[in-house]
C-alpha cells in the first residue's frame, strides 16, 4: 500500500455547475482578507484578495435521492459558503446582505479536500437582475 496516497489524487471541482445551478447570486454575509499564497522561493503563486461568505439564494440543481430510503434530498438553497476571490482590494465595496454574483471560476486554483471546498473565482460584483 502507498503512503501519503492523497499526493497523487485531484478532485476536480465543477465550479461553472455550481454557479449556473444557483444562478450566480449571492447573499454577501461577510468578508475577510486572503494574503495570497507564495511558493518556498516568495513567487507569487495566488495574488491577494478577499475571503467570502454567501449565502445561495436559489438551486436548481437535478434533484437527488437518498440511496437508503429513496427520498429527495433537500437541496442547497439557504446553505452558505466560503469563496476566495483572488485579485481584488479588501475590503470589498459591499455591505452584508448586498446581493452578488461571482466571476470566473479559477479551476486551476480550486479544489475539494477533507470535505470542504476551496473555490476561487477572479471577481465579484453586484448582482443586477436581468
Amino acid at each position: 500500500m502507498i503512503n501519503n496516497a492523497f499526493r497523487y489524487v485531484k478532485t476536480e471541482v465543477l465550479g461553472e455547475k455550481l454557479v449556473e445551478d444557483t444562478g450566480n447570486h449571492y447573499v454577501l454575509i461577510g468578508q475577510s482578507p486572503f494574503r495570497g499564497k507564495t511558493d518556498e522561493n516568495g513567487k507569487t503563486i495566488l495574488q491577494e484578495g478577499a475571503k467570502v461568505r454567501l449565502q445561495i439564494m436559489e438551486d436548481k440543481s437535478e434533484p437527488m435521492f437518498d440511496k437508503q430510503t429513496g427520498e429527495v434530498k433537500e437541496n442547497n438553497t439557504l446553505e452558505t459558503f466560503e469563496a476566495t476571490i483572488v485579485g481584488v482590494s479588501y475590503p470589498l465595496p459591499f455591505a452584508k446582505g448586498t446581493v452578488v454574483s461571482l466571476g470566473n471560476f479559477l479551476v486551476d486554483n480550486s479544489y475539494y479536500i477533507d470535505f470542504n471546498f476551496v473555490l476561487r473565482f477572479d471577481g465579484i460584483y453586484e448582482y443586477k437582475e436581468k
